[in-house]
């Protein structure tokens, strides 16, 4: 496990848990968090049959944030995760579509301008990923979120061999 992943703290999964609730209290986190100190750490958590793992994620450039997500991927993949939940910021496109993606290359949304946005993905082996992104704008007076949009089922790049093409579970 690389330097720009470090595991944090594990509690026991209750009989009631609910993914999607999960996320969402994340996300809620997240943005206290960001109002609050203006800007976000990442975190992850892998979700097993009777476990939640938090992990730490720091990278200062791409090609470290690609060795961190791998490394997270293959922590999962161990722990046999049954979902991994991701939260940390990026920019915000609201363009989508495969002529998209073929462009695509690190640093392309922020050279353009694109707005900050908060980034919550919930993914897995038997699962179609599940993204929320919440747009921010940074004011004099603090941090103005935009409207959560949602998408199911879009690519995530960072999480390369985690998430299947085609998901068992709809």
């Amino acid at each position: 496990m690389s330097s720009n992943l470090q595991p944090g703290w594990a509690v026991p999964k209750s009989d009631d848990f609910d993914l999607r609730d999960f996320a969402l209290g994340v996300l809620g986190v997240a943005k206290e968090n960001l109002a609050r100190d203006g800007e976000l750490v990442p975190i992850a958590f892998v979700i097993t049959g009777d476990q939640i793992q938090s992990y730490s994620i720091t990278f200062k450039d791409h090609d470290q944030k690609t060795a961190a997500y791998r490394d997270l991927v293959l922590a999962a993949q161990e722990a046999g995760g049954l979902a991994l939940v991701t939260c940390n910021d990026a920019y915000h496109s609201k363009k989508s579509g495969p002529g998209e993606l073929e462009s695509y290359y690190p640093g392309k949304l922020a050279a353009e301008g694109a707005p900050e946005c908060i980034m919550l993905t919930v993914s897995g082996p038997a699962m179609q990923v599940w993204c929320v992104e919440v747009p921010y704008e940074r004011k004099s007076d603090g941090i103005e979120f935009g409207s959560e949009s949602e998408s199911v089922g879009d690519e995530v790049g960072f999480l390369e061999g985690w998430a299947p093409a085609k998901p068992r579970i709809q």
